[in-house]
């Protein structure tokens, strides 16, 4: 079966490569299976509503279909029973309280764990479904202090939050959303590491001329740009964690 068949070009496929949508060189029928399921899902790949990564398994090279946080929520307001969705809350207290992100950024926290609640209507009835998940299992690096550079690390309340959203929009929209992830759900990929589509392919990388950059940087600013310019860099969190520290570049400088 021809790829053009079931909607996506040639010439689409390298725009949707371009943009990030999918990897770069992915194989011909795996190009075919995204395809299909953005025409299963209803969900456009050109306004990133879902997409393709791939991710190394114990069984070699995976591939894996992603929906954003929007086409997931598009997916759930199409069935007509969508009714709301509340703001995030984070870190339920012992009296029944949340803390919000505003005073946790203020006493420059973390969150530890974030709520969210989605509304549908369940036989004529508005009805919430509610569910909280832990950002020390969806970003464990990150808790345990190995990495300081990811998306997780310097917005970890919004990546968090869209973990929170993900979950309570599959439990309240369980048979259109089930088996449909967001990247943010790192923990749907055991034994896996994510690699995300990439304008640029990654780069191979000596271990000494990166310690060599990071020791050129003067500050935070400059470690985030080099950490962003090369997807391997992520395998080597810890290694910018340790150079920063043995900079004395703290978090906010």
């Amino acid at each position: 079966m021809e790829v053009a068949k079931i909607g996506i070009t040639p010439a689409q496929i390298e725009t949707l490569a371009q943009a990030g949508v999918i990897p770069a060189g992915t194989p011909a029928p795996q190009v075919e299976v995204f395809a299909e399921s953005c025409r299963q899902h209803g969900l456009s790949p050109f306004k990133k509503e879902i997409y393709l990564v791939a991710y190394n398994s114990r069984d070699g090279m995976k591939y894996h279909t992603i929906v954003g946080i929007d086409g997931l929520q598009q997916k759930a307001a199409r069935t007509g029973r969508f009714a709301g969705i509340d703001e995030e809350q984070y870190n339920r207290m012992s009296d029944g309280t949340y803390q919000t992100s505003s005073q946790l950024k203020a006493a420059k926290e973390m969150p530890i764990s974030c709520t969210v609640t989605v509304w549908a209507i369940v036989g004529g009835i508005r009805c919430p479904f509610t569910a909280t998940v832990l950002f020390s299992e969806y970003y464990p690096a990150v808790s345990s202090g190995k990495d300081s550079y990811s998306k997780a690390a310097t917005m970890p309340f919004n990546m968090i939050a869209k973990c929170a959203r993900a979950k309570a929009l599959k439990i309240a929209f369980s048979d259109e959303l089930s088996g449909l992830h967001i990247e943010e759900e790192k923990a749907a990929f055991e034994d896996a590491t994510i690699q995300a589509a990439e304008v640029n392919p990654a780069i191979e990388i000596n271990i000494e001329d990166l310690k060599t950059k990071i020791l050129s940087c003067k500050n935070r600013d400059e470690l985030i740009n080099l950490y962003a310019s090369n997807p391997s860099h992520k395998i080597h969190a810890a290694l910018f964690t340790e150079m920063a520290n043995a900079l004395n570049i703290k978090p906010n400088e």
